[in-house]
């Protein structure tokens, strides 16, 4: 049986009802953070498992960047198949993403769009002592990438094209290539700054806690196609290119 690395859906949920207090793990654990389209592909998928003692139902779909877009007002290029499933305790499953065209979508530089998996328990019976216990539905957001043609996967130099420019207490990242960078920064001695994404062509603001010191660096790590790190160290100038070291 092929062995998957799990990266967990859901956190944990602890809600109260009735002077009780009751902690739910999580059910649904998935077995990559991101999902990708080259320029020759047009279906993708990834694996769910149901590692909770209960049933779960699943719902899916994709948007365009709108949280709060419903799976019947979204309008995306992409067919997750199938929508809705429920899990049985144990269970693996496989949802697939079908690319349907790539007509609108263009042609020199990556195109991003989010996977919505919706975890929905069931309805929770009183317990004997008359209270009840309830887990509130919950749901992961997953990064969809695709690539046009000629477009292969960025390399460590792309992703040391990435430039830092410090405008006070905000840096700049500026990111001249045609991929989306998912990346964590850590500007000099200050707390990491995770979670960040730069559009292809464009410049993220990032505040800081103060202005960066003459000499200091920042430390910066891209997450790759894999979902693995790499990382690198800068000298952000104001105004200008720094020389980035490796």
């Amino acid at each position: 049986m092929r062995n998957y690395r799990w990266w967990s859906v859901f956190s944990k949920a602890c809600v109260g009802l009735v002077l009780s207090t009751t902690t739910a793990s999580a059910a649904v654990n998935i077995d990559r953070t991101r999902l990708i389209f080259a320029s020759a592909d047009q279906v993708q998928s990834l694996n769910l498992s149901n590692d909770s003692a209960t049933p779960m139902l699943i719902q899916a779909w994709t948007d365009n960047g709108d949280p709060n877009a419903s799976p019947d007002t979204s309008h995306t290029p992409l067919v997750v198949i199938p929508p809705v499933f429920r899990m049985l305790p144990g269970e693996l499953r496989s949802l697939r993403l079908m690319l349907s065209s790539r007509q609108g979508l263009a042609t020199d530089r990556e195109s991003q769009f989010w996977l919505n998996i919706y975890q929905i328990p069931p309805n929770t019976r009183p317990a004997e002592d008359g209270t009840r216990k309830v887990i509130l539905p919950l749901r992961l957001r997953l990064k969809v990438f695709i690539r046009p043609a000629g477009l292969a996967a960025p390399q460590e130099r792309d992703e040391q094209q990435l430039r830092f420019i410090v405008d006070g207490s905000t840096l700049r990242i500026e990111n001249p290539t045609p991929w989306f960078m998912s990346l964590s920064v850590q500007p000099g001695r200050q707390k990491a700054i995770g979670g960040l994404m730069v559009a292809p062509k464009a410049t993220l603001a990032v505040p800081l806690n103060r202005a960066l010191n003459a000499g200091e660096k920042v430390s910066y790590e891209v997450i790759t196609d894999s979902g693995n790190t790499r990382s690198y160290r800068v000298s952000p100038p104001k105004g200008i290119q720094g020389k980035q070291e490796q």
